[in-house]
C-alpha cells in the first residue's frame, strides 16, 4: 500500500468514476485502475463489484474510505502548514526586549505586522539587558533586543540602531521653549531617575559629570514609561530613550534634543547555534525598520 494508491482510491470514492478520478489526479484511466487494483490487494478483501460496466464500492470500501478521508484531511493540513511556513505566515517567535521597548513602543510598532500574520504566535518578554543575553544564550528566546553587546560564541550580536537620549519635560516647563536642552540647564531641576541597575543610568550620570553638574534626583523608578508619567504630570524632568512616551500629546509632555549628544546602541541578539525560522527572520527585518527612525 502506498500514498499514490490511497490518493487514487480517495479520488474514485469522491468522484464515483475511474475516468473522473484520472482527471483529478491527471493520470490515465488505466493507471487509476492499476492503482485501485493494487490498493484492493493490499487491503486483502474486495473493495468493488462490477455492475453494468461500472465499479461499485462495497460496504468494506466505504468503511476504508472514512479512514482515508481523515488521512487526506491530515495531509492537506500539513500542506497548508508547510505553505504558511514557507510564506512566513505561521510559527512561534519569542522576543525579549529591554523594558523601554517592550512596554509600549514594540507593541505599537509590531501590531501592523501581527495583523497580517493571524497564525503567528508571538511571546514578548520585558527583561533587563544582562538577562536578555542569558536567555538568548540558553536558546530560551529567539530574538533579544538589548542595550548591551554580548561576546559569546553561542550568541550573534548586531548593533541595529544607535539612538540619542532625549530630555523629557512637562509641556508647561520654562525650558520647554528651548530648541535644545544642555545638561547645564538641568542644574537643580527635580530629576526622575531610573533605577541604579539600569544600563542607561551610567551613561546619563557620565554626561552630568563631564559638565560638572550635580544631578538632583527626586524620584527613582524602574521603567522609562513610569518616568514619562511623572514628567507628564509636572513632577520633574528626565532623560530617556526617544521611543518611550509615544502616547503622550505635546500639551502634556515635550521632547528636546540633549546637549552634549549622549548615545546608546540597541543590539540584536540571536543564537548562533540555532538558525532563526523564516517568520522570525521576517520579524527581525520588521523590527529593524521600526527602529530605523531613531538611528543617529
Amino acid at each position: 500500500m502506498n500514498i499514490r494508491q490511497i490518493e487514487a482510491f480517495h479520488a474514485f470514492m469522491e468522484t464515483g468514476s475511474v475516468t473522473h478520478a484520472g482527471e483529478r489526479l491527471r493520470i490515465s484511466q488505466p493507471a487509476v485502475s492499476k492503482l485501485l487494483k493494487g490498493f484492493a490487494e493490499s487491503c486483502g478483501f474486495k473493495l468493488f463489484v462490477r455492475s453494468n460496466g461500472r465499479l461499485i464500492p462495497t460496504l468494506e470500501a466505504r468503511l476504508v474510505a472514512a479512514e482515508v478521508e481523515r488521512l487526506i484531511a491530515g495531509t492537506e493540513r500539513i500542506e497548508r502548514v508547510a505553505a504558511a511556513v514557507r510564506n512566513r505566515e505561521w510559527g512561534q517567535v519569542t522576543v525579549a526586549a529591554l523594558p523601554a521597548l517592550a512596554t509600549r513602543y514594540l507593541p505599537q510598532a509590531l501590531s501592523p505586522f501581527l495583523a497580517e500574520q493571524p497564525d503567528l504566535h508571538l511571546t514578548l518578554q520585558s527583561r533587563a539587558s544582562p538577562r536578555i543575553a542569558e536567555l538568548v544564550m540558553g536558546q530560551q528566546v529567539d530574538i533579544g533586543l538589548s542595550v548591551l553587546p554580548f561576546d559569546h560564541p553561542d550568541v550573534t550580536a548586531e548593533a541595529v540602531v544607535r539612538f540619542d537620549l532625549v530630555c523629557f519635560l512637562p509641556a508647561q516647563h520654562p525650558l520647554a521653549g528651548k530648541a535644545c536642552i544642555g545638561v547645564e540647564d538641568l542644574r537643580n531641576e527635580p530629576f526622575i531617575s531610573l533605577e541604579r541597575d539600569d544600563c542607561s543610568l551610567m551613561t546619563i550620570d557620565r554626561a552630568f559629570q563631564m559638565r560638572g553638574v550635580q544631578k538632583r534626583n527626586r524620584i527613582e523608578v524602574p521603567m522609562s514609561e513610569t518616568a514619562c508619567s511623572f514628567v507628564a504630570n509636572g513632577i520633574g524632568v528626565s532623560i530617556l530613550p526617544p521611543f518611550v512616551g509615544v502616547d503622550y500629546p505635546p500639551d502634556r509632555l515635550v521632547r528636546r534634543p540633549l546637549l552634549p549628544k549622549t548615545s546608546m546602541d540597541i543590539w540584536l541578539l540571536t543564537s548562533s547555534r540555532r538558525p532563526l525560522s523564516l517568520v522570525a527572520q521576517q520579524l527581525v527585518d520588521f523590527i529593524r525598520a521600526a527602529l530605523a527612525p531613531f538611528h543617529q
